[in-house]
């Protein structure tokens, strides 16, 4: 798991490299499930979300399971727009090594208020096979 450290009132950017199941960058053009897509199968979820998480016991990124965690508010199951997604040519073109960049909304409700471990769980669905899902970090000093 990355850990990304921030100071209090600092706004991370959270970057992935994703790919699909053979190894090729996820393209939101072809291979990302619609809302449509998913209801039809009976999954009531946005096709690119993440929950933010606080930790209860630590600074520790060990003790990083949800047991041990609050939602923060506001960041529960929170849709993400596919434009988060950079297009492939970017990537290559750029020597990128990552093709998700999102950066959370901040003014109205900031996710990283307090000074502790917080982490972020994310989830893609793509058209066919299994979700992707990553965590990445986050140390408020």
């Amino acid at each position: 798991m990355a850990t990304i450290s921030i100071t209090q009132k600092q706004t991370p950017t959270f970057r992935a490299m994703v790919k699909d199941d053979l190894g090729r960058l996820f393209d939101v053009n072809t291979d990302l499930a619609t809302t449509d897509e998913l209801t039809s199968e009976g999954i009531a979820a946005a096709p690119i979300a993440v929950t933010i998480y606080r930790s209860t016991e630590s600074l520790t990124p060990y003790e990083s399971d949800i047991e041990n965690a609050e939602i923060v508010a506001g960041f529960d199951s929170l849709a993400i727009d596919s434009s988060a997604f950079l297009e492939s040519e970017t990537v290559q073109a750029d020597g990128l090594n990552y093709n998700f960049q999102w950066t959370p909304e901040s003014r109205a409700v900031f996710p990283f208020d307090k000074v502790g471990y917080y982490f972020a769980d994310f989830i893609v669905y793509p058209k066919t096979g299994a979700a992707i899902v990553f965590r990445v970090g986050v140390i408020v000093k």
